[in-house]
């Protein structure tokens, strides 16, 4: 008589124990398979960046500290194309947006910047998706196309490295010729960090200037915008060329000696102007008058007027944004907060950034880049 086989207990409970936690463990391994993706199990995810997608493009990039999302866009196709709009979404979920129009040749780069478009701290995780809308000039079907792709790792520690140095005795400067973008005739607001070397004395000190041509052998017409030091240590920020009288009071000569941040802001079509002093409201202060600016007017960094027949500025400058809008408090107290290195606010119609670190380029995506004479390229 046969004998009926006994089943096999160990081999029951395992298949058992596979069935009851198999999906568990299967989602554990998809779970820590994201997260490596990510670069949180990676050792180099510090430092390092993965990018997926872009077709036609070759695209390095990462996010550094200050919130800003550094791209450098290199043209993989075989003709001139361009550049006209970035979108990314950040791990936050906000979406930032510039308008631009970058030209890029064959095999050629641009580095292009999206301030708010990342997390402001270095370390801190992030998966961008971003779209660049782009023509090509000159063929049958010139677009508008679309490239897609992907940038994630960790923000970079990276800080600012340099500012432009100013010495009043070989007469340097920034050079921004005039453009649309900067012909700005409603609310606007400009930004600039300073290091002053000396005490001013009874003339005036640039920072941002855009109120007279630069024509060779003279001056051009009057009108514009400025930021800028003058006597008694004062702060302006007006239409243009006046006398002691048209200067506002500000700050002592503590101002020497170390990082400050100016804001000017100028709302709507009043003649009331708004400063901050790092940070803290220092105004608010009135012009004569507020005239539209013109299209020949040219701007610069650093000089007061024409470069060659006027002031220039002692110290270093860093970090001049300037808007299309009158900023807030709560926007100024932010600029502020994030200090030298920080990246301009998203989607608050920024026109033109010039970090000034170790180049005039400007990284708003409006092709405002200065030329530098005379300046010097140093640590903060």
């Amino acid at each position: 008589m046969l004998q009926k086989a006994k089943p096999n207990r160990k081999s029951q409970s395992a298949l058992e124990y596979m069935m009851t936690y198999g999906w568990a463990i299967l989602i554990i391994v998809i779970v820590a398979g994201v997260l490596y993706s990510l670069g949180i199990f990676s050792p180099s995810s510090s430092t390092g960046t993965t990018i997926t997608g872009f077709s036609d493009f070759g695209v390095n990039g990462q996010c550094i500290q200050g919130g800003a999302l550094q791209l450098q866009i290199t043209n993989g196709i075989g003709y001139p194309i361009n550049v006209t709009r970035i979108n990314t979404t950040g791990s936050n979920g906000q979406s930032v947006t510039i308008n631009t129009s970058v030209l890029i040749l064959p095999s050629q780069s641009q580095l292009v910047f999206i301030p708010g478009a990342c997390p402001a701290s270095a370390g801190s995780s992030y998966s961008n998706p971003v779209t660049f809308t782009y023509k090509e000039p000159g063929q049958t079907l010139s677009g508008p196309y679309l490239s897609k792709g992907t940038i994630l790792g960790r923000s970079s520690t990276e800080r600012q490295q340099q500012v432009a140095s100013f010495n009043p005795n070989l007469h340097s400067y920034v050079l921004v010729h005039s453009s649309s973008s900067l012909n700005i005739t409603g609310s606007m607001t400009v930004v600039a960090w300073y290091y002053l070397v000396g005490a001013i004395g009874n003339y005036i000190e640039g920072l941002v200037w855009k109120c007279e041509a630069l024509f060779p052998g003279g001056n051009g017409p009057a009108g514009g915008y400025n930021l800028a030091l003058g006597w008694t240590t004062s702060y302006d920020f007006e239409d243009g060329p006046q006398n002691s009288s048209g200067w506002t009071t500000g700050a002592s000569g503590s101002d020497t000696g170390r990082w400050i941040q100016l804001v000017g802001i100028k709302s709507g079509g009043t003649n009331t102007l708004q400063l901050y002093f790092n940070g803290i409201a220092n105004g608010p202060n009135s012009a004569a008058t507020w005239p539209l600016t013109d299209s020949v007017e040219n701007l610069t960094i650093g000089a007061s007027e024409n470069p060659s027949l006027s002031y220039f500025f002692n110290g270093s400058i860093s970090n001049v944004q300037i808007y299309n809008t009158a900023l807030s408090n709560a926007q100024v107290q932010q600029l502020y907060s994030e200090g030298l290195s920080g990246a301009p606010l998203p989607n608050a119609g920024l026109v033109a950034w010039w970090p000034l670190d170790g180049n005039a380029n400007d990284y708003s995506g409006n092709n405002n880049n200065g030329v530098a004479t005379n300046v010097s390229w140093v640590s903060p």
